[in-house]
């Protein structure tokens, strides 16, 4: 399992409004590259943000390296949210609670 942290927050002093998400994951090796994409389909709940955090594997020596990611979305679509959900492995997710500023 990795070690994950996540916020979400949501400017609605932008025109539009705009989500911001970003954290960091521990990875095994250096050159890992991590990607960030919305899963399809999103979800069950229409006010959770799902996203999938997939990390490319490099090859460089094993060492245990915190790489960041972030994903913003900026449109309306935004104010509909109010949690966002990072998938990082099959059996592994975080949820986090949007905060709302404006």
């Amino acid at each position: 399992m990795r070690n994950i942290t996540a916020n979400a927050i949501l400017n609605l002093k932008e025109q539009p409004a705009s989500l911001y998400v970003h954290g960091s994951i521990m990875t095994y090796r250096a050159d890992d590259i991590i990607e960030v994409a919305v899963a399809s389909p999103l979800g069950i709940s229409p006010s959770i943000l799902v996203l999938d955090l997939i990390v490319k594997s490099g090859n460089g020596p094993m060492k245990g390296t915190p790489k960041p990611f972030n994903y913003e979305l900026s449109d309306d679509s935004a104010k509909n949210y109010s949690q966002v959900t990072i998938r990082y492995s099959e059996d592994a997710s975080v949820t986090v609670n949007i905060e709302v500023f404006g």
